[in-house]
C-alpha cells in the first residue's frame, strides 16, 4: 500500500512534461539503460510498463508524439475482435476478450462498456444459428481462464424487441438479432496512461525524437543514435536490448530479416473513420453492418451520449505513413451502407463533424485479402540483436508486452527478470471507479456541470482530481473551449503541465478527442483559444502561436477536404 502510496505521488510531480525536455535527454546521454524500446504506441508502451514493473530500466523514443500512428486512429474500441471467429482465430479472440476484461476492471473509468445489435437480415451472410453460435463462443472464450469476466452476457431478441431496440434499424428482412458488449476507449489516451504508469517506475520516456542509426559492438546493436526533432539535436543512447515497437514503420528499423521472415514485412491498409452526431444517424447503440458494396462488416458506433463514428474501412494503402487522410471515396463507402440500414438518416457532407484514418500494421500474409490478415502479432530477434514485435490489436497490448517477455527470458538476456504469473495485471496506478471519484467531487465543492465532470472522470482518471483542484485555485480554468462540446480550459492546462505536449496538434488529437468532437467548421476558433493557453505556459512569441494554429488547420482542411 505504501508503495502504491509512492507510485500515485510521482504521477503529479510535474517532472514528465515538454518544459523538462532537456532533463530527460540529459538521462539519455548519463545512463546505460536495459532495454531501448523504439516507438510509443501503444505497444511500445505496454512493452515501457512491463518493463519498468520489472524493475528495469528503461529508455522509449517515438519520433512522432505518443500515439500519432495506429494508436490514436482506431476504431476507439476495446473489444474481442468478433469477425475474427469467422476465419477461426480463436486463439486471438481469447486473447483479446480476456484482455477487455482486464482493462474494464483496472481503467474503469477510460473503458466503457457499450451494447453491440447483431442483426438477422433475411438473405443476409449471418443466419440466426450462426450469430447465436458466435455470440455464444465469444461470452465463452471471454470468461475461459480468467480472473476478469465479461461485463454482461448477450441476449436474443425478437424482431419486434429490435424495433424498440433500435427504431430507426432498417424494418425490411428484419429477423431480430443478438446484442452483446464491447468497450468504448479513447485509444490515445490509454497510451499515455500506461506510458505514465512506466514513468512513475522510473523509465525514461520522450517523443519527438527520431532513431537515426544504431550504436553496435561486434555487429550486435548495443544502442541507437537519435535525432531530437525539436531542437535538430543528436545524441546516443546505450543498453543491453533494442526492441523495434514501431508498429507501421517495422520494417525501416529492421537491418537484416530471419530467414522464415517476409521482406517487406508489414502490410499497411488504411482505416477511415467519419464523425456524426448522433441525432444524424440515429443510432441508439453500436451496430454490426455489412457493406451494401462488398458485404465486408464495419461498425456504427455510439461515442459519448451525442456522437457516432462510422468505420471502418480497410484497403491496401501506399502513401505517406505518417499522414494518412480520408478521401470522397473512402467516405461515400461507408455512407452508402448506413444510409441503407438507417433510411432516415441525415448523412450529407455538411453534417460531417470530423474525419480520421490510420493504417494498420498487418504482418504479410500472401493470398489473402487485406480483411482476412489475422490480427496475431510476431515477435523475432534478427541476427544483430535486435528484438521486433509487431502486428497484433491495440486490446491485447498489455499480453503482447507479456509475450515480448517470455522471448526475452528464453534468451536469458537479463537475470533476476521472471516474476510470478500475471504480474502485470496489477492494477493501474492512475485507474479511478466511479465511488472514488463521487467522494473526491464531493469532498472538492466545486460547481460543474455534471456533463463536464462526467467528461473529466472518464477521460483522466485519477487527472481528473488534479484537474478539479486546478480549478479550485483559479475558477476562470472551468470555461468552455467551445460552448456545444465539454472540453475547458483545466484540461489543456493539465496535459501540459503532467504529459509531454509540445504542439498545438499533440492536444487536439493526442491528449484530448477535440479533433474529433468539436464541428470542423469551428476547428479554427478552438485552435485560437488552446494556442492561446500553449502560449502563455511555453512563452510562445506571436510567430510560434500562429505556426502551431495553421499547422493544425492544415490537418483539418486535409481532413475533410472532400467536403470543400
Amino acid at each position: 500500500m505504501i508503495v502504491m502510496e509512492v507510485l500515485e505521488k510521482k504521477l503529479f510531480d510535474q517532472s514528465w512534461n515538454f518544459k523538462n525536455r532537456e532533463k530527460t535527454i540529459q538521462k539519455f546521454t548519463d545512463n546505460n539503460y536495459d532495454i531501448i524500446i523504439v516507438g510509443a504506441g501503444i505497444t511500445g508502451a505496454g512493452i515501457a510498463r512491463e518493463a519498468a514493473m520489472r524493475n528495469l530500466k528503461v529508455a522509449c523514443v517515438d519520433m512522432q508524439d505518443f500515439a500519432a500512428g495506429t494508436s490514436s486512429r482506431s476504431s476507439k474500441l476495446a473489444h474481442g475482435g468478433i469477425r475474427y471467429l469467422s476465419i477461426g482465430d480463436f486463439d486471438l479472440v481469447h486473447e483479446s476478450t480476456t484482455e477487455r476484461n482486464w482493462l474494464l476492471a483496472h481503467l474503469p473509468h477510460l473503458v466503457r462498456p457499450i451494447p453491440f445489435l447483431f442483426v438477422h437480415l433475411e438473405g443476409g451472410k449471418y443466419n440466426k444459428r450462426t450469430i447465436s453460435s458466435a455470440v455464444k463462443i465469444y461470452d465463452f472464450l471471454g470468461n475461459k481462464d480468467t480472473e476478469f469476466k465479461i461485463y454482461k452476457e448477450h441476449t436474443w431478441y425478437k424482431p419486434e424487441e429490435v424495433f424498440k431496440l433500435e427504431p430507426e434499424y432498417i424494418q425490411e428482412g428484419n429477423l431480430g438479432g443478438a446484442v452483446y458488449y464491447d468497450n468504448n476507449v479513447d485509444d490515445a489516451r490509454l497510451t499515455i496512461e500506461t506510458l505514465k504508469e512506466a514513468v512513475i517506475r522510473g523509465a525514461d520516456i520522450i517523443n519527438y525524437c527520431r532513431v537515426i542509426g544504431y550504436l553496435k559492438d561486434n555487429g550486435v546493436i548495443v544502442g541507437v543514435k537519435c535525432n531530437d526533432l525539436e531542437n535538430n539535436s543528436e545524441f546516443e543512447i546505450h543498453g543491453t536490448l533494442v526492441v523495434n515497437a514501431t508498429g507501421i514503420w517495422t520494417d525501416e528499423l529492421l537491418e537484416s530479416y530471419p530467414k522464415e521472415i517476409p521482406k517487406p514485412l508489414i502490410r499497411p491498409t488504411k482505416g477511415v473513420h467519419v464523425q456524426f452526431r448522433r441525432k444524424h444517424v440515429k443510432n441508439n447503440m453500436a451496430t454490426i453492418i455489412r457493406s451494401v458494396s462488398d458485404d465486408r462488416a464495419f461498425f456504427v458506433l455510439p461515442r459519448d451520449k451525442n456522437y457516432t463514428i462510422i468505420g471502418t474501412t480497410d484497403t491496401d494503402y501506399n502513401g505517406n505513413l505518417a499522414n494518412p487522410f480520408c478521401n470522397r471515396e473512402d467516405v461515400d463507402y461507408l455512407l452508402k451502407s448506413v444510409k441503407y440500414y438507417f433510411p432516415n438518416a441525415e448523412l450529407d457532407y455538411h453534417n460531417i463533424l470530423s474525419t480520421y484514418a490510420g493504417i494498420r500494421p498487418l504482418v504479410m500474409q500472401k493470398g489473402k485479402s487485406e480483411s482476412e490478415i489475422s490480427r496475431k502479432h510476431l515477435i523475432f530477434f534478427s541476427k544483430d540483436g535486435l528484438l521486433t514485435i509487431t502486428g497484433g490489436k491495440l486490446t491485447a497490448f498489455r499480453s503482447m508486452a507479456e509475450d515480448l517477455f517470455k522471448k526475452i527470458e528464453e534468451e536469458e538476456i537479463f537475470t533476476n527478470i521472471k516474476r510470478e504469473k500475471n504480474f502485470s495485471k496489477k492494477r493501474y496506478i492512475i485507474g479511478l471507479d466511479k465511488e472514488e471519484w463521487l467522494i473526491e467531487l464531493k469532498k472538492l465543492k466545486i460547481e460543474l456541470d455534471n456533463n463536464i465532470t462526467d467528461h473529466l472522470y472518464q477521460q483522466y482518471g485519477k487527472g481528473a482530481i488534479k484537474i478539479l483542484e486546478m480549478i479550485k485555485q483559479d475558477t476562470k480554468l472551468k470555461e468552455k473551449i467551445i460552448e456545444e462540446n465539454n472540453f475547458i480550459k483545466a484540461e489543456i492546462l493539465y496535459c501540459l503541465k503532467y504529459e509531454p505536449t509540445p504542439h498545438l496538434i499533440d492536444i487536439f488529437c493526442r491528449r484530448t478527442e477535440m479533433s474529433l468532437w468539436i464541428d470542423h467548421n469551428k476547428a479554427f476558433e478552438a485552435a485560437n483559444k488552446v494556442a492561446k493557453i500553449m502560449g502563455n505556459e511555453y512563452s510562445w512569441d506571436e510567430n510560434k502561436t500562429k505556426q502551431e494554429v495553421e499547422f493544425y488547420m492544415d490537418y483539418i482542411k486535409k481532413s475533410v477536404s472532400f467536403i470543400i
